[in-house]
């Protein structure tokens, strides 16, 4: 988990110069000098700038069991979405070291970042979930034994990363399902986890500049998942592969934009079967409550069939709103010919 905070707490805010001393005063006794004239050279050689303190914490976190370490005990959870006052952010790894905060999304950078500079070959994997928010882990391998493990930032118990003890990525995956349940029921008994995308390499995409970046990292933030990820279903051994459900949407016509750029379900145009599914979901499912009975069924069964659920189609329409909004082109999700 992030750094706990006790019952009324608050997080103790510094200016970024101070955050980054403060920090770097933890580690200054301790970091190993190889390593940090290592770090030094390479971020010298990818053309990145940091402040001597952030170097020093940087070059202090050089395996992926310090990085969660640090993420743990130093790096508070961002919660951006505690009321409509705040804003969404998508903080570099630079601005993480200097509020000492970062959501899933933005731990998982700073995580990244810092072991590819370390020259551990991280990936970035995504953890599906249905109704609920996805979860962004970053791969790596002993190089000794040959074993997988991740690290990962979570507000929620027992959704942080993963020691390096794992064969596969889907056994990885499949070690969060009994903690994966919905942050919006609250609910243990609501486990939400469907699936797990196949490794992917940030830095082929979208280079090294965003790792010492001030700015946010929107690009990154709504333009790493497009239709050259595929991704698994959980306990599934059949090796059958599928599109993020709102990509596949977007391809097959599922959610389209109207003439006022509007996202919508086309319902018309999805499979006949599915459309029965629809229609048939929507007459038993209660509003504003978790799907029950035969809800619940015919969700499982359209969830089998297309990867989706009608919620969650729904769901997927009305934040592509907030994708549109922010300048962004469906044409950077789908690159790939129809």
């Amino acid at each position: 988990m992030s750094k706990p905070l006790s019952p009324g707490q608050m997080p103790v805010h510094l200016e970024a110069a101070q955050q980054v001393r403060r920090l770097a005063d933890l580690y200054r006794d301790v970091v190993n000098p190889a390593s940090q004239a290592r770090l030094a050279a390479r971020l010298h050689e990818l053309g990145l700038a940091f402040s001597d303190d952030e170097l020093l914490v940087l070059a202090a976190l050089d395996t992926p069991a310090r990085v969660q370490e640090f993420l743990d005990t130093q790096i508070y959870y961002n919660n951006d979405h505690a009321s409509a006052e705040l804003e969404e952010t998508a903080m570099s790894p630079r601005r993480v070291l200097q509020t000492a905060l970062a959501h899933c999304f933005e731990g998982a950078m700073f995580a990244y970042a810092v072991d590819y500079l370390h020259g551990h070959e991280p990936r970035l994997v995504l953890l599906e979930a249905s109704q609920d928010s996805e979860h962004n882990l970053v791969l790596y391998q002993d190089p000794l034994t040959g074993l997988y493990g991740v690290n990962a930032h979570s507000a929620f118990p027992h959704l942080d990363g993963r020691p390096a003890h794992y064969t596969s990525v889907g056994a990885i995956a499949e070690s969060y399902f009994p903690y994966y349940y919905s942050d919006r029921t609250h609910n243990p008994a609501d486990l939400t986890l469907v699936g797990y995308s196949e490794p992917f390499d940030l830095v082929s995409k979208f280079g090294v500049a965003w790792m010492g970046a001030e700015e946010p990292l929107w690009e990154l933030y709504y333009t790493y998942v497009d239709d050259t990820l595929r991704l698994y279903s959980l306990f599934d051994d059949s090796g059958e592969m599928h599109l993020y459900p709102l990509i596949q949407a977007l391809k097959s016509r599922w959610i389209q934009v109207d003439a006022q750029g509007h996202p919508f379900v086309s319902v018309c145009d999805l499979p006949p079967l599915a459309q029965e599914l629809w229609s048939a979901f929507w007459r038993a499912h209660q509003p504003a409550t978790k799907p029950q009975g035969e809800a619940r069924e015919i969700e499982k069964h359209f969830q089998r069939l297309y990867h989706t659920t009608p919620l969650d189609l729904q769901e997927n329409a009305e934040d592509l709103v907030y994708f549109l909004e922010s300048g962004f082109r469906i044409e950077q999700l789908l690159t790939q010919p129809r």
